[in-house]
């Protein structure tokens, strides 16, 4: 198997982590399995346990540059993380210099590829989420960390991880951002020699480490390259089969050195596409063509604004050629909230943001949800949009398990009675195998298991099918723990579920069931009927992203008061009461006069009869009463023998 050159000079994509670079040069593409082309023999340590795990990654790049080098040395998100990597390092206005004519990093696109990935077997302590090694950060494709070329020499190389985390984006528990690590041909030496004529370096360069020596080609490798500890040969990159041809690579990594990952072909959503550059207007109402110019030409003066350095908000103006020039801003962030969305310094700023609203909303975790729920649609992710669902369907279905033999992260504590709720793991969350428990059993597995994630529904159908149920402490729907083992009590028919917690939660599990927003709408049209006499109009958009909002893949949390108020939020006017005409009944008759004289002429004996006529007239009055009472209350105000 031979490999093709690079035919590019353009610089290597940026990646998604908070430290920008923009290396150079890039490995050749490989097309075929790294080994064959190296023509060596790879040493065999013991594989890690179970098939290889298919995963979708995400990256940031130029979309020209796509295909042009190798994945290798280099740093990728899953779909929430590539979408905060461009939210809070590429697009912010006030981060970058006002005369450039392209976004950072020359980012114009995202890339999606299917991974396979097989690490070594490692320590315990060296895996996270059950497959993967430790997150590295690579930096002109030289590894940032020199602790972690130790884990090279003895393990080899591996796919990393790490959960990230920004308290300058909102995000929940339930929707986890994960970053991934790359490891390629001699991980800690950088593409080129440092530093470059233009004064880039790296950390690793200007420590007393000094390693600024290119690291070569596997046929020349550079002298300080890092080399296995078993065989002295240089580290060779996880790397060994790039299918350019299909979608899902048909090439299996086997975990030996050399050979830790492969991958298919690319997938694009192009940012302007996925923005809806289009949506706005330029040069006096046409559709903006571009980034470019929406910058220059866009109609809308909101968008000629940004934050200063003190939080002011300031005209969005550059200097160029002599003359200052107004530019359009496609998003920017209060510098507060762009540190930490809670702190009092966000939380007080009159405006927060400025920009187009597919970027509104940096501080909002729903906001964020419907973010990356839209890429995933642009990427064919099937239910994306009205499922909640934004990991691929495959994926989810694979072979690969989450709680392997031998390993405890992912196995949930048991006593007499059953599971303690947890650990459990899942791929939903993106992929990789993510703790999470199940609410509501007698004993909790851990003191703090409220701060996991809450598990989707289906997490005791697949391979924890055969492991004790979690012990329940009730069948309180609100408990949430029954809708794991189907003995709540109560109804889901949202016509009938209770107006409370447990109603709510029923009906939340029903929407899940269905793959369906419908259930809540009815359940929200009753609330608002009969809690807060007011009207819902099912066909407002307003209304069906609320009802869409109450459910998911797993669980909800939020408390049926919380719903009512969010609910009151997404009302119309009451209803104006229907008018009614009721017939009321005369008031009981007085005795007619030629009643009266026959009881005075007819003495005693009279009495019988005109009684007997009196008592008539009162039982057709009284019969009158409650058929009027029937129309007005309904069925229930009708009593046996009222008819009679």
């Amino acid at each position: 198997t031979s490999t093709t050159p690079t035919t590019t000079t353009q610089p290597h994509p940026a990646s998604p982590h908070p430290h920008p670079f923009r290396p150079s040069f890039a490995m050749p593409l490989v097309t075929g399995l790294l080994a064959a082309a190296l023509g060596s023999s790879l040493p065999s340590p013991a594989w890690g346990a179970g098939p290889p795990v298919e995963i979708d990654f995400y990256r940031a790049l130029q979309g020209s540059s796509i295909d042009h080098h190798t994945t290798q040395s280099d740093d990728l998100a899953s779909l929430g993380g590539v979408i905060k990597y461009i939210h809070t390092e590429i697009i912010p206005e006030h981060q970058e210099a006002a005369t450039r004519f392209e976004r950072k990093y020359q980012v114009d696109a995202i890339m999606k590829r299917r991974f396979k990935v097989k690490n070594p077997a490692m320590d315990q302590s060296q895996t996270f989420f059950m497959d993967f090694g430790p997150f590295v950060t690579f930096d002109q494709g030289q590894s940032t960390n020199p602790d972690l070329d130790g884990l090279y020499k003895i393990s080899g190389d591996f796919v990393g991880v790490q959960d990230n985390q920004d308290p300058g984006l909102a995000l929940t528990k339930q929707t986890p951002n994960f970053w991934y690590s790359v490891s390629g041909f001699c991980p800690n030496l950088p593409w080129e020699n440092m530093p470059m004529p233009d004064g880039t370096t790296t950390a690793r360069c200007n420590s007393k480490e000094h390693l600024c020596e290119a690291k070569g080609t596997p046929d020349s490798p550079g002298a300080d390259c890092v080399k296995y500890a078993d065989s002295g040969d240089v580290v060779l990159g996880g790397l060994c089969g790039a299918d350019l041809n299909n979608t899902v690579p048909t090439m299996d990594p086997n975990g030996t050195h050399g050979c830790a990952y492969t991958y298919g072909k690319a997938t694009l959503v192009h940012l302007d596409t996925l923005v809806e550059i289009s949506a706005q207007k330029c040069n006096g109402g046409k559709p903006c063509a571009d980034w470019f110019d929406f910058r220059k030409n866009c109609d809308d003066a909101s968008l000629k604004k940004m934050f200063g350095a003190d939080g002011k908000i300031i005209d969005a103006k550059n200097f160029s050629e002599g003359a200052e020039h107004s530019f359009c801003v496609e998003y920017d962030i209060h510098p507060a909230c762009k540190e930490n969305c809670s702190s009092s310094a966000c939380q007080n700023a009159t405006t927060k943001e400025i920009g187009i609203p597919f970027w509104l909303g940096r501080c909002n975790p729903e906001a964020n949800q419907d973010r990356i729920a839209r890429l995933a649609h642009a990427f064919g992710i099937e239910g994306a949009l009205d499922k909640h669902q934004i990991v691929a369907k495959d994926v989810l279905e694979q072979n690969a398990t989450c709680n392997k033999p031998g390993a405890t992260a992912c196995q949930p504590n048991t006593d007499a009675e059953g599971s303690k709720g947890g650990p459990y793991c899942s791929r939903s969350f993106g992929g990789v195998c993510y703790q999470c428990h199940i609410p509501g059993v007698k004993t909790a597995y851990r003191p703090d298991a409220d701060s996991q994630p809450v598990c989707p529904y289906d997490i005791l159908e697949n391979e924890y099918k055969s492991l004790p149920k979690p012990a329940c402490k009730s069948t309180n729907p609100s408990d949430v723990c029954c809708l794991y083992t189907s003995t709540c009590s109560g109804s889901d028919d949202p016509s009938k579920a209770t107006l409370d917690a447990d109603g709510l939660r029923l009906v939340e599990h029903r929407c899940w069931k269905e793959g369906s927003t419908d259930p809540m709408l009815a359940f929200a049209e009753r609330v608002a009927r009969e809690k807060l006499s007011s009207a819902l109009d099912r066909t407002s958009t307003s209304i069906k992203s609320f009802a869409y909002h109450q459910w998911g893949q797993s669980p909800g949390e939020r408390s049926f008061a919380a719903f009512v108020v969010g609910l009151q939020e997404h009302l119309g006017p009451s209803p104006v009461p229907a008018t009614t005409t009721t017939t009321t009944p005369a008031p009981e008759p007085p005795l007619p006069l030629s009643l009266t004289l026959i009881l005075i002429i007819g003495g005693p004996a009279s009495c019988v009869v005109v009684l007997g006529i009196y008592y008539c007239r009162y039982v057709r009055w009284h019969a009158a009463r409650q058929l009027n009472n029937a129309v007005e209350g309904g069925n229930d105000a009708l009593r046996p023998g009222d008819a009679a």
